[in-house]
């Protein structure tokens, strides 16, 4: 058994210790976000199968709009995000005296960005919802307009939660992090049982507990904020009052990442507008096929997450070589994850897939979206989602922004237009080039990565 035990310290140390992080470190921040990405998928996969019936209707108008909700909330988790970026990177320089005025920019950016956003598609959300999904049926846009407006209401307290994971997660706090997230998403689902499953309230449901579930959460982040006021060095006087200057220089680093996000979802919103001219069942058969391939990425996509506190707290300290070396390791664990969890959902489709009650017709083409993904997800997607937070912790955003906007628009657009509607391979046909797209745009990453000019910028010099 000691043996044992040592050969698992020897390797975990090969593999994921650096001159200035222990596995320990890696492993204590990562699990927790590993955990919220699992109950956030989760949470996302109950909520699809809760409303799956009321129908296919209600199934394409979550969908739609689901697709409009996450290009808009990229603009303030972006925010949270910049916000990690540099409260990870002072605080491995162990600039502590910067850390509240940096919680209060992120915080307070994130808000004013989300209150924006709000007000300003409240106002247009017709005209919004017409331009962009006119071809639905109408009952199909009626609960759109329905779910959009309820989602809106949410945004300024959903952006206290972006703005205070963002800082804890900037000084490696992500066990808090994941109990505000968990406490969120919990409240969330268990007024979807009530209001949803119980009361059959459809998407007024969905919209009800959103809203009740991200006020309580904003109360819980501020309170979390305090609890944590020590290691941020912060005084109750810092977030009584915006603190403009720091907001600007929190959106400043936010704006790559805020800009891939609008690139990259608004191209999936084109992309929703194109599956959309197919009808009411491949709207549906997207929004389940989706649910159901994103059980293989949680794994994956919280180590993207936790790479960009580990590499940011590794530049901070000028450390190229962890944050190399752990960048490598978390690329390759992504490959491993995604073969073992997609080999193991395989033989259990036909069984999982019908919590969604979905029309008989569409399983096949489901199964057809899930196989492509299947054998593209080992080979390219962690060189093109986790790989690219890496560059990005290191200040190299704008690089990733470009090659995102380019493959995104050129590729995947360009010719998921031409395989998936011009040529008349549907559904499947848009699928199978979104996941050559991975590849494209990993590789690109994966060459930057190879180089120096990705750790060259100094965002310590930013504040």
């Amino acid at each position: 058994m000691a043996t044992i035990r040592e050969r698992g310290n020897q390797f975990l140390t090969r593999f994921f210790s650096g001159r200035d992080i222990s596995y320990r470190f890696v492993f204590a921040l990562l699990i927790p976000v590993v955990i919220d990405q699992f109950f956030l998928v989760s949470f996302n996969f109950i909520n699809t199968s809760m409303i799956s019936s009321s129908g296919t209707a209600a199934i394409s108008a979550v969908n739609m709009v689901g697709s409009l909700n996450i290009f808009l909330v990229q603009f303030f988790v972006a925010i949270g995000l910049g916000g990690t970026v540099l409260i990870a990177q002072h605080y491995g320089h162990k600039d502590y005296a910067i850390l509240g005025k940096l919680v209060n920019g992120t915080v307070y950016g994130a808000i004013l960005v989300a209150t924006l956003l709000a007000i300003v598609f409240m106002v247009l959300h017709e005209q919004i919802l017409t331009a962009l999904f006119g071809r639905a049926d109408p009952g199909v846009l009626d609960d759109a307009a329905t779910y959009l407006m309820g989602i809106l209401i949410s945004y300024p307290f959903q952006a206290v939660v972006e703005g205070t994971n963002g800082s804890l997660r900037g000084v490696g706090r992500t066990k808090t992090s994941l109990q505000l997230s968990l406490t969120m998403n919990a409240i969330y689902l268990g007024f979807n049982i009530v209001f949803v499953s119980w009361l059959k309230m459809g998407v007024i449901g969905l919209a009800i507990s959103l809203n009740i579930s991200r006020v309580l959460a904003a109360g819980l982040a501020i309170w979390m904020l305090y609890r944590n006021r020590a290691i941020f060095n912060m005084r109750l006087q810092i977030l009584k009052r915006i603190n403009f200057a720091t907001v600007r220089q929190v959106i400043l680093v936010a704006i790559p990442f805020a800009a891939e996000s609008i690139f990259f979802n608004g191209g999936k919103i084109i992309m929703q507008i194109m599956i959309v001219s197919l009808g009411t069942d491949m709207i549906a058969a997207n929004a389940i096929g989706g649910s159901w391939i994103q059980l293989s990425e949680i794994i994956p996509s919280a180590l993207g997450t936790a790479l960009v506190p580990i590499v940011g707290q590794s530049m901070g300290r000028r450390n190229t070589h962890d944050a190399r070396k752990l960048t490598k390791s978390f690329v390759i664990l992504g490959m491993i994850l995604f073969l073992t969890v997609d080999l193991i959902l395989l033989p259990i489709f036909p069984v999982g897939i019908q919590i969604f009650n979905p029309p008989a017709a569409i399983v096949p083409v489901i199964f057809r979206m899930y196989l492509i993904c299947l054998v593209m997800h080992c080979l390219t997607w962690p060189i093109s989602f986790v790989l690219p937070n890496a560059l990005r912790a290191a200040g190299d955003g704008k690089f990733t922004t470009t090659v995102s906007l380019l493959s995104m628009w050129l590729f995947r657009l360009g010719i998921g237009y031409l395989v998936g509607i011009v040529w008349g391979y549907g559904l499947v046909g848009i699928y199978l080039v979104m996941s050559l797209e991975w590849g494209v745009r990993g590789t690109i990453f994966l060459l930057r990565f190879r180089g120096k000019k990705w750790y060259e910028k100094n965002l310590l010099k930013s504040v």
